[in-house]
């Protein structure tokens, strides 16, 4: 007879060890995202990690940068097109839709609750009856007249 649950290979050991696993890649993963690519730019310039000539091309690469990118936007231009839209402002189109909770909601849900009596009494609930069948009639009336 062969033992199908042996030492080495029984289930609990091998989700320990897969969960064991996956641990210690997240610790190591976590040590190493902890250790590298923390620190800004701003950061490791503040340190000193670059020299005073290479923080003043770059200062000077973002003056270039923010002078080139005002010059393509006209200032008025974009004031004008702001009141513009802001002045073109369709007024809300009404909805369908009821918020839950609302008092419209409470309305609808009362109205649908209590539905109103029919204006006429009871004819429609005669009407809604289903009328007797002829042949069943004929059976009765054949009964009665021989009893």
């Amino acid at each position: 007879m062969s033992d199908l649950v042996s030492s080495n290979n029984s289930p609990n050991k091998t989700l320990l060890s897969g969960l064991a696993i996956s641990v210690s890649f997240g610790f190591v993963v976590l040590i190493l995202s902890g250790n590298f690519g923390r620190e800004s730019i701003e950061d490791r310039a503040y340190m000193g990690d670059f020299s005073e000539e290479t923080i003043q091309i770059r200062w000077k690469n973002l003056e270039e940068v923010v002078a080139a990118q005002e010059a393509l936007i006209d200032a008025s231009k974009v004031d004008s097109a702001i009141k513009s839209l802001a002045g073109n402002v369709p007024a809300p189109a009404k909805s369908g839709i009821v918020v839950p909770g609302s008092p419209t909601f409470m309305r609808q849900a009362e109205a649908a609750s209590n539905p109103p009596e029919p204006a006429s009494g009871g004819s429609e609930k005669e009407e809604a009856k289903p009328s007797k069948k002829p042949a069943e009639d004929k059976g009765k009336a054949k009964a009665k007249s021989a009893g």
